[in-house]
């Protein structure tokens, strides 16, 4: 038995739904998806234990489950784009990323357990969808602000190593003051001391001169 059920889905992100399914049946959903839209199924199966009469309260591990997606619209020789995933386990994921506007058709086969391949069983199927919706405007409002935050780093660390090379060129003019400081000092100490030699020299020349010719009686 083919049940099919009709979603149109616009405005909510997330969505749930639980129903039973037996084996081999097939439980489809059209859903009318927006463009650059990534769908994605996360599904849990309980399987029915006749032995405890009741559900398991955990995804039964042998459970499988068939997933067939197909997108209404003709395309070349009139056949559906239709992408088929099976799942071996109680839980599953499924994601699938619409890049056009259109109507896709969301299939689930329950198939039969490992352990009961010929016995007709009953499982509790819990669905959630997840819709994650790609604006141009928001990609590129991201972009641009990625841009200015790169830019901003780049610039930070530009200013921040221009005031390290300020430092350092603010360290070397001090020790080159300090040098050039030093050096003007010894240059006038040395100055003053060499003027004081020659004078000392001259005076002492001119005293022995002096007593040179008083002596000779040149004078």
């Amino acid at each position: 038995m083919l049940d099919l059920l009709l979603l149109v889905l616009v405005l909510p992100c997330v969505h749930a739904l639980t129903t039973t399914m037996t084996t081999w049946e097939t439980k489809c959903f059209i859903e009318d998806v927006p463009d650059r839209t990534m769908i994605t199924y996360n599904y849990k199966i309980h399987m029915f234990d006749d032995q405890l009469d009741a559900y398991h309260t955990e995804p039964t591990p042998d459970a499988k489950m068939f997933f067939t997606i197909s997108e209404l619209r003709k395309v070349g020789d009139g056949d559906h784009i239709k992408r088929i995933q099976e799942f071996n386990g109680g839980t599953g994921v499924l994601h699938y990323f619409a890049e056009e506007y259109g109507e896709f058709k969301f299939c689930l086969e329950l198939h039969p357990q490992k352990s009961k391949e010929w016995q007709m069983t009953t499982g509790k199927l819990h669905l959630v969808v997840e819709r994650q919706y790609q604006d141009d405007a928001e990609e590129l409002i991201a972009e641009t602000q990625d841009a200015i935050t790169r830019t901003l780093q780049k610039t930070l660390r530009k200013v921040k190593q221009i005031k390290m090379e300020q430092r350092y060129y603010k360290k070397r003019e001090q020790e080159f003051r300090s040098i050039s400081w030093l050096t003007a000092n010894r240059v006038i100490w040395f100055g003053a001391l060499t003027a004081i030699t020659v004078i000392a020299c001259g005076c002492f020349m001119m005293q022995n001169l002096r007593s040179f010719f008083i002596a000779k009686k040149l004078v």
